[in-house]
């Protein structure tokens, strides 16, 4: 048990998200305008996200196999997993959408027919082409949000202009650590060979653009945390070390212009308090150390737009107040068990259990409902019990045991109104 798991406090209000029905509405408003565009979304993984979503909001058992055909893989498992994979691509169609509401870019509609045709889910996605420009398109929609002019049309990935300053953006998608320098310094290289000094009468600045996910997470499945702020410093720790790496690479060397090296990393999270789930899309800026007072001017205007990402959804349910609980009530015939080997090393003040987070080691039944707990629901209890107190457990077993198993389940359901705390509120 680390001190990483404790250190985040209950949280108090619920996270602010969007309901199903407003994702499913997304996504019907990006597919009627890709139609009308000429591009078909019949068939395709647009389709099957409404077709998801729909009996999702509805509150249909869903068939996954029928909807998602041919996924077999190991991180498919359980309802949740499913669920933040699916969120994980709507999240990002959507905020494409945002972008392209404010403005469309020139050559939109290419980009819009390779991100369509791609793979269901990024975690399979061999064919990397499609991914790629969907990363494109979701950096591109940061500049269109701001009302920049934005052209995807050439040779640079993502050209956007403001009234004063011409900014060049070559994207990446990294697939492991070993790539990190390689592609880094072939975008560096692309904005070296295709950035003018003047963009009409514009100065031309140079962005390298870096989705890491894969650096950080090698499996590009799923992350959690105890508490949302834990996720989310969770992912910026993997930012940062992926920076410190960054940094001693000759990565601004020889590119007059350049900047900036933005990291991005995109990732559903699961949150344990309350029970969420979110999409992280989370940065950090490497800027270049050595710019002149213009060039700062100009990354001041890049992270002034790049700020878009913080605002807030107007359809977002507010925050709403969790109540702590402070008791539970086990109705006559409740039942429980817990591993007795694990109690005995427990009660004589060991921790050789021997035992995996995942290890089912108790469980407590009533109301029709059998509650199970894991390893990992004892350690996050057993940690907060000192020596003395284990001595007085080991004097009643049968208290212990007992009571060993209503810690865990307070920890689990930690507040009344569990309506509110359970709800699936993506970020």
């Amino acid at each position: 048990m680390t001190e990483e798991r404790l250190s985040y406090p209950l949280p108090t209000t619920s996270i602010p998200g969007l309901r199903f029905s407003d994702h499913v509405a997304d996504l019907v408003e990006i597919q009627t305008f890709l139609e009308v565009r000429g591009i078909q979304t019949h068939n395709t993984r647009i389709d099957r996200y409404i077709q998801y979503l729909e009996q999702a909001v509805h509150g249909h058992s869903i068939n996954v196999e029928r909807i998602f055909k041919n996924v077999l893989d190991a991180r498919f498992q359980s309802g949740t997993d499913w669920l933040l994979y699916v969120l994980r691509e709507v999240h990002e169609l959507m905020w494409i959408l945002k972008g392209i509401k404010v403005h469309i870019p020139k050559g939109v509609d290419e980009k819009l027919r390779k991100i369509v045709s791609g793979n269901d889910f990024a975690a399979l996605d061999t064919h990397t082409e499609s991914r790629n420009t969907q990363f494109e398109l979701r950096i591109a929609s940061y500049f269109c949000q701001a009302g920049c002019e934005v052209d995807l049309s050439t040779r640079t990935d993502v050209i956007a202009t403001t009234q004063e300053h011409a900014f060049y953006l070559e994207c990446k998608r990294i697939t492991g650590p070993k790539n990190l320098q390689e592609n880094l310094i072939k975008a560096k290289r692309q904005l070296i060979s295709r950035m003018p000094s003047r963009h009409g009468a514009r100065k031309a600045y140079g962005l390298i653009a870096a989705d890491v996910t894969k650096v950080a997470f090698s499996h590009n499945g799923l992350t959690w945390g105890l508490t949302n702020d834990h996720a989310r410093d969770v992912i910026q720790e993997k930012l940062t070390s992926i920076a410190n790496a960054t940094l001693k690479m000759p990565i601004f060397s020889g590119c007059h212009g350049l900047l900036e090296c933005w990291l991005q990393i995109h990732i559903p999270s699961l949150i344990r308090y309350p029970p969420a789930t979110t999409t992280r899309f989370s940065s950090f800026g490497i800027p270049n150390s050595n710019l002149d007072r213009k060039s700062r001017k100009a990354l001041r205007v890049f992270e002034e737009i790049t700020a878009i990402g913080n605002r807030p959804d107007d359809r977002e349910d507010s925050a709403k107040k969790l109540v702590r609980r402070t008791s539970v009530t086990l109705p006559a015939g409740t039942t429980f068990d817990f591993d007795e080997k694990l109690l005995e090393e427990f009660l004589k003040g060991g921790n050789d259990y021997g035992k995996m987070d995942e290890d089912v080691i108790a469980g407590l039944a009533f109301d029709g409902v059998k509650h199970e707990f894991t390893f990992f629901d004892f350690e996050m209890v057993a940690v907060n019990i000192p020596i003395p107190k284990r001595k007085q457990f080991a004097a009643s077993p049968d208290a212990a045991r007992l009571e060993l198993i209503i810690k865990m389940y307070m920890q689990r359901y930690p507040y009344e109104n569990r309506e509110d705390s359970g709800a699936i509120l993506p970020g």
